[in-house]
C-alpha cells in the first residue's frame, strides 16, 4: 500500500458506527454509509489492499449530501474532497476484523488514484439497508433542517 502524509492518531472505537448501507458492493463493500448514535454520517470509501489489510479511507459528512449522492447531484470525489472536519481519515482494517493504523490528512495528500474519478455520480443501488440505523441518519438531517430554520429566523 502507498504511503500518505498524515498524523497517526489513537485508535478510534469503531463499535459505535452503525452500518446504514452499503451504496456500492462488489465482491464486497467499495463504499459504505454509517452513522452513530449521536446522529454523525460517515462514509468509508475502500481505496486500496496487501496481503494483510484493506486500507478504507472515511469522512464524516452529513445526510443530505449523501442523500445529493444518491440522486445523482453530486460526485463522490467531491463529496471525499470536502469533508464536515477538513479532515479525511484512514484505518487499516485486516482479515479478523481488528483495526490499526489509524491516521488524520488532508485530502491534498492522497495519491490520485486513491480517489474516485471526477465523474464519479451515483450508479448502483444500495445494499443491506438497515432501516433502524437509516432513522438515526435521517433525524440528523431533520435536525439540521430544524436548527437553520431557528438561524434563519433570529437573524
Amino acid at each position: 500500500m502507498k504511503t500518505i502524509k498524515g498524523i497517526s492518531i489513537r485508535n478510534r472505537n469503531f463499535d459505535k458506527f452503525k452500518k446504514v448501507a452499503d451504496l456500492i458492493y462488489f465482491d464486497g463493500p467499495l463504499l459504505s454509509h454509517y452513522v452513530t448514535i449521536n446522529g454523525d454520517n460517515y462514509l468509508f470509501y475502500w481505496i486500496d489492499q496487501d496481503d494483510a489489510d484493506n486500507r478504507w479511507m472515511f469522512i464524516r459528512t452529513d445526510y443530505d449530501t449523501i442523500l445529493r449522492y444518491t440522486q445523482k447531484k453530486q460526485t463522490l470525489r467531491n463529496i471525499l474532497s470536502s469533508p464536515l472536519d477538513d479532515i479525511v481519515y484512514t484505518v487499516d482494517i485486516d482479515n479478523e476484523g481488528h483495526h490499526h493504523n489509524f491516521q488524520a490528512h488532508s485530502i491534498e495528500d492522497f495519491p490520485e488514484d486513491y480517489l474516485p474519478s471526477e465523474d464519479s455520480y451515483y450508479e448502483f443501488e444500495p445494499e443491506d439497508v438497515n432501516k433502524e440505523n437509516l432513522s438515526i441518519a435521517e433525524m440528523s438531517g431533520k435536525k439540521l433542517d430544524w436548527f437553520r430554520k431557528v438561524c434563519a429566523a433570529v437573524l
